[in-house]
């Protein structure tokens, strides 16, 4: 065979065993011809910000749900804000020394004592907003952080006008 004949005859055989492959494999169906998978039915129908939960009904959110809100995690965020607000506005009027602190038991604490005395605050009131925001409904979620963060607020620029 002549050598020009082999190189015509190599690429044809290639488009040829292409196409016979192609025969071999299962048709595409369309996507609209496709059987779609049942989707899973709802745990729950879906709660906006005035629903309560009934006395014998389930709770109104999942774990997921109550973790994934946002207006929660902003809440969270603000409060935890005005502690570090305070913690460190009550430092530096510390550090000026014409204040001392009232609510801590050294009258000068180091700063993770100051720290340290929010934690059982923060840690329960977040479970009881996670409670509230879970089974009870999502406007009394607000309640702790709202306090909180209004009690922090208020401290924190107490020292901010009075010992500086």
């Amino acid at each position: 065979m002549p050598k020009h004949f082999v190189a015509f005859l190599f690429p044809l055989l290639l488009c040829a065993c292409g196409a016979a492959a192609q025969d071999l494999l299962p048709a595409r169906a369309d996507s609209s011809s496709m059987i779609q998978a049942p989707q899973p039915a709802p745990a729950h129908e879906p709660v906006g910000f005035w629903t309560f939960r009934s006395v014998d009904g389930p709770a109104l959110r999942t774990n997921r749900e109550a973790f994934h809100d946002k207006t929660w995690r902003v809440a969270q965020t603000v409060w935890l804000a005005s502690i570090v607000y305070d913690v460190e506005l009550t430092k530096s009027g510390l550090s000026h020394h014409r204040c001392v602190e009232k609510n801590i038991d050294p009258p000068f604490p180091r700063r993770s004592q100051m720290y340290i005395s929010v934690i059982p605050e923060y840690v329960g009131g977040t479970l009881l907003s996670w409670a509230m925001l879970r089974f009870v409904g999502k406007p009394l979620m607000l309640e702790f952080p709202a306090i909180g963060t209004a009690i922090h607020l208020d401290g924190g620029t107490k020292w901010l006008m009075d010992c500086w």
